[in-house]
């Protein structure tokens, strides 16, 4: 049976954290953990309430799996800030390991075994400080007996705060100590050489700092050092460290520098740094050659993140090296006209980097671009042609177009999304203010389209002589539906343009308005997007629009296959439970039955060619038709679900 135990987790201490350990076990870049060591992670923990597990550590990217039943677990990883913040955990189950996420107060872990008491301290019978001390230990390691509940928590955040700690004596047997949080802990001894950019140092260790006083200290920048002590607590660490001063103190755990024998094969000039960091002085360029390593800095995502740094020596001499910091090894040449719109493009001297070159920044123009690389993160740089040499950018999908060699007539065409709101289920009703945007019918959600109009800035006339609602929208586009009939005549600029097959019949309006549409229809007819909660406690409305460029469609052909391209500048990555409307590109024949056109034949291929940034990524909308020999009479049709957006007619002869 499951035993509630009597530890409570730390909450918002204002200390530095654990960010350095020894070994790393970081599987996900975004959620860099370190192994349960016993003494920066702990081997165990006990979950206080019911916690939601994962198949990875991202409750955006993956729904959990179920949930574990308060009880013990066996941690394999963790974050390291797991005493003050929310934290993930990598522990053992009975099909696997999973991931679960913890908030400050819902588990418990168990009690170090030892203690290193830092300077005197007086020991109690009983937890009470009014009591006269049985002794007074001087500065040694004690063996931890028991604890208050809570022995890691402070309601203030507040790293002073005492609390009491029993130990054993050889001579007493059980006594009490009380000790600040910050001081309770246990001292390492070592010998680890580590990078400080930047550190306070101090002759005083931090813990054993008293409230309300001040112990000077200086500033340490780009620093070589040994660490000869790590201070470990439930907070984090202190380390002290030798200078050329004496030994000095720092909450900075900085970074280990290991030995290494390995060669790096640069076809690229490389730049090499007095230290490993960008600012320890001006760089020395080597040219392309095979670099021998005597250490490095592995790249730590907690710390650092500019990856990895060696210390290397070049037939020019030696220095520290990042490939961060050089040309990429792996950039590809490209050809491309690149249209800067923004007002202002900042240039850097290498991609992916803080660099900037010479502080240079371009107004809007056309430059061309020489090579590309993506970057580990995704978006795609440019090393364009300036006034300052080479430079290295990445477009603004706000702004910036490209045309890649080849594709110089394409298309452009830009997509952005609009919200229409989030609406929350109150008793089976979507309200929006005082009006009833939508409702919740046998488990499927429904919209008023009377509603849907006036988010989607549609008029609406009807009911007509047969009960039919038209609503249009100043494009050009409407549709007109009736309630009972599982379809929607759609209209292009007042002329037919076909017929939709609803997957729902639209549902009679209580208040006799236009009729409700079930949620796919709703899509499909106002081109919209949609985020559900798998609950339907909320659902959000969004739409695609769509800014079309220069429509330029050939008016002959050598061969039977017309072949139009666009570029399409869009959303990359939908959100959680959203189902998205993305642009689509129809080409059909004028003169054949609309009706019959669009089910006939699939929309333009789309493609991504790269990510622009987080958000955003460049697409190939490609439409390919085959012709009959001599003039054919086209329209190009584009779509976000049924919404016409817009329709081109043009002809091309076949030779």
């Amino acid at each position: 049976m499951w035993k509630k135990p009597t530890l409570a987790v730390l909450l918002g201490i204002s200390l530095t954290l654990l960010a350095t350990a020894p070994g790393s076990a970081s599987e996900y870049a975004d959620t860099p953990t370190l192994p349960a060591d016993g003494d920066h992670i702990p081997k165990t923990v006990t979950l206080l309430k019911e916690t939601p597990y994962y198949a990875i550590p991202n409750v955006l990217l993956n729904q959990p799996e179920g949930a574990f039943s308060p009880q013990t677990v066996e941690i394999v990883e963790a974050e390291a800030h797991w005493a003050a913040f929310p934290n993930w955990w990598k522990i053992r189950t009975v099909f696997g390991d999973r991931w679960i996420k913890t908030e400050p107060g819902t588990f418990e872990v168990p009690l170090p075994s030892k203690l290193t008491l830092l300077q005197e301290t007086p020991i109690y019978a009983k937890a009470d400080e009014r009591l006269k001390p049985s002794a007074v230990l001087s500065p040694q390691e004690v063996t931890v007996a028991g604890a208050e509940k809570r022995w890691f928590y402070s309601a203030l955040n507040d790293e002073n705060e005492q609390k009491w700690i029993q130990i054993e004596t050889s001579w007493l047997g059980r006594q009490w100590i009380r000790l600040p949080m910050k001081q309770i802990g246990s001292l390492k001894r070592h010998s680890q050489i580590k990078f400080y950019g930047l550190t306070q140092l101090s002759t005083l260790p931090p813990m054993l700092e008293t409230p309300g006083t001040s112990v000077p200290a200086y500033e340490g920048r780009n620093r070589i050092l040994t660490e000869t002590v790590e201070f470990i607590t439930p907070l984090g660490s202190f380390y002290e460290v030798e200078t050329t001063e004496g030994r000095r103190w720092t909450r900075t755990p900085g970074q280990v520098i290991t030995a290494s024998q390995e060669t790096l094969t640069r076809s690229k000039p490389a730049a090499l740094y007095p230290l490993p960091s960008l600012d320890s002085g001006e760089p020395v360029l080597v040219d392309p050659q095979i670099l021998k390593v005597s250490e490095k800095i592995e790249g730590d995502p907690v710390n650092d993140y500019d990856g990895g740094w060696y210390h290397v020596k070049a037939a020019e001499g030696e220095g520290w090296f990042n490939a961060r910091f050089s040309e990429p090894e792996d950039a590809k040449p490209v050809t491309a006209e690149v249209d800067l719109r923004a007002d202002m493009t900042p240039l850097y001297l290498y991609p992916d980097s803080s660099l900037l070159l010479h502080n240079g920044i371009l107004s809007p123009q056309k430059v061309q671009a020489t090579a590309y690389w993506d970057a580990p993160k995704g978006e795609r740089w440019f090393r364009i042609q300036t006034f300052l040499g080479d430079a290295w950018m990445v477009l603004n999908p706000l702004h910036d177009r490209i045309r890649p060699a080849g594709r110089e007539q394409d298309q452009q065409i830009y997509g952005e999304k609009r919200y229409q709101g989030y609406y929350y289920m109150n008793n089976g009703v979507l309200p929006y203010g005082e009006e009833k945007a939508g409702y919740e019918r046998q488990n499927e959600l429904y919209f008023r389209s009377s509603f849907l109009a006036k988010m989607y800035h549609f008029s609406v006339s009807g009911p007509d002589a047969d009960n039919g609602w038209t609503f249009t929208h100043e494009s050009g586009y409407a549709f007109r539906l009736k309630a009972g009939e599982k379809k929607a005549e759609l209209f292009w600029k007042g002329r037919n343009a076909g017929t939709a097959l609803l997957s729902a019949v639209p549902a009679v309006s209580v208040d006799k308005e236009a009729p409700d549409l079930r949620l796919d229809s709703m899509r499909a007819l106002f081109g919209a997007s949609t985020e559900t909660a798998p609950d339907h406690s909320w659902v959000s409305l969004s739409s695609s629009e769509y800014t079309l460029g220069d429509f330029k469609p050939p008016v002959r052909i050598e061969g039977n296959v017309l072949r139009l391209s666009a570029l399409l500048y869009d959303v990359e990555r939908p959100e959680t439970n959203e189902t998205p409307n993305r642009l689509k590109l129809y080409v059909i024949d004028r003169d054949a039955d609309r009706s019959m056109a669009f089910t006939a034949q699939n929309p333009a291929a789309q493609d991504k060619l790269f990510s622009m940034n987080m958000n955003m990524a460049l697409y190939d909308l490609t439409a390919q038709k085959t012709l009959k020999p001599g003039l054919n009479r086209l329209t190009a049709v584009f779509k976000v679900g049924e919404r016409i957006i817009h329709e081109q007619d043009f002809d091309v002869t076949a030779q």
